[in-house]
């Protein structure tokens, strides 16, 4: 802890020193150095030559930017360009399964995108690949059969036409319309796969906005069944998005309606409060306890801890979209050809044994 300490005094006594990226401590400290990435669910960040990490509970919020390195400046050189700001997603898993894995993550046409990815996936369950895939072999039936057998590719929206992107272990790319990010492995035949790319994105925020602090990342399950019933209260007037509605969802019951019609391209503010009881004396909030996490259950989203708040969209046809992780805060969006009603459930398979309730404010 000393030793922490010394190294967090050494760095605010650096600070005048060119820009670089800044990581807000909630202890009121200020680091300023090099954001390297969110791994194993901690910031990981480098300064004065050490590195650091830590928890999401410690950090208040993160800003990257990048200045060149003339010191002093010339004040005859032209202004230089707006700091780059970029917003890092939590990371998530992507694997190999019949359908493209939606993120919980927006763009906007123009927007430049960073995605680096690791980890591990067995096509078949016997061949390994990384996010890079098979050098020199091809898979003509996968969504880009020109490219490596097993890598990462990703889409922005997802219909005929939207082209795949080739990710592989490291890419920068410009968004060419607004829409959802999709990511899936570049492999036709996805019996037998086994592990998971994992996968970190950043997007660019130009204009100064400044990166808040990380949540627990996006998941996607598998289409969920089920008719929940619940109640809406507290229907009022919101800040920022026009309308708030305040919703009560019970452990007990896998889905709840929350009465809230969802349109193309809309977007949600979500936060959650409250403790629920999951079984075996278990406890958790709104982000889950992996802790509690059974091996031999099937819940809705199998990446995500069990009792984390998750939400999907019931569409019209009676049929449901993917799930999405949602959490303490969260803020899905829709898609450009989304129309239907917005439930929220908790991510559990057996809900008997279940008590306790969220306590759940929704902005849009």
């Amino acid at each position: 802890m000393r030793k922490v300490f010394a190294t967090l005094i050494l760095v605010l006594l650096m600070a005048g020193a060119a820009l670089a990226d800044v990581l807000f401590l909630k202890n009121g400290s200020v680091l300023r150095g090099r954001f390297v990435g969110y791994e194993n669910g901690k910031f990981i960040f480098e300064t004065g030559g050490n590195r650091l990490e830590f928890r999401p509970d410690q950090v208040t919020r993160l800003v990257i930017g990048r200045d060149d390195d003339r010191s002093p400046r010339d004040p005859s050189d032209p202004p230089s360009s707006p700091v780059e700001l970029w917003r890092s997603i939590a990371p998530f898993d992507v694997r190999l399964e019949d359908k493209w894995h939606r993120s919980q993550i927006q763009v906007e046409r123009g927007q430049r995108v960073r995605v680096n990815a690791s980890g591990t996936i067995y096509l078949e369950g016997r061949t390994a690949t990384g996010p890079d895939g098979l050098e020199g072999r091809r898979d003509p039936d996968s969504p880009m059969p020109q490219q490596n057998d097993g890598a990462l590719v990703a889409a922005v929206g997802q219909d005929s036409s939207s082209p795949p992107i080739f990710i592989g272990r490291s890419r920068e790319f410009t968004a060419d319309r607004d829409g959802v990010l999709y990511f899936t492995v570049n492999h036709w035949e996805t019996s037998g796969a086994r592990g998971a790319f994992r996968v970190n994105v950043s997007i660019n925020r130009s204009g100064g906005e400044t990166v808040g602090e990380s949540r627990p990342g996006p998941g996607r399950g598998q289409e969920g069944q089920g008719q929940g019933q619940g109640q809406g209260q507290g229907q009022g007037q919101g800040q920022g998005q026009g309308r708030e509605r305040t919703i009560i969802v019970y452990a007990n019951q896998s889905w709840i309606d929350t009465g809230i019609e969802v349109e193309p391209n809309m977007t949600f503010t979500i936060t959650a409060e409250g403790t629920i009881e999951i079984g075996n004396r278990a406890s958790s909030g709104p982000d889950g306890n992996r802790d509690a996490n059974n091996s031999t259950s099937s819940y809705p989203m199998n990446d995500v801890a069990v009792g984390a708040l998750i939400g999907k969209i019931r569409y019209r046809d009676g049929r449901d979209s993917n799930f999405v992780f949602i959490g303490s805060r969260g803020a899905p969006a829709s898609e450009p050809n989304e129309y239907g009603r917005l439930f929220l459930g908790i991510n559990d398979d057996y809900f008997r044994d279940n008590t306790g309730s969220y306590r759940v404010t929704i902005r849009w």
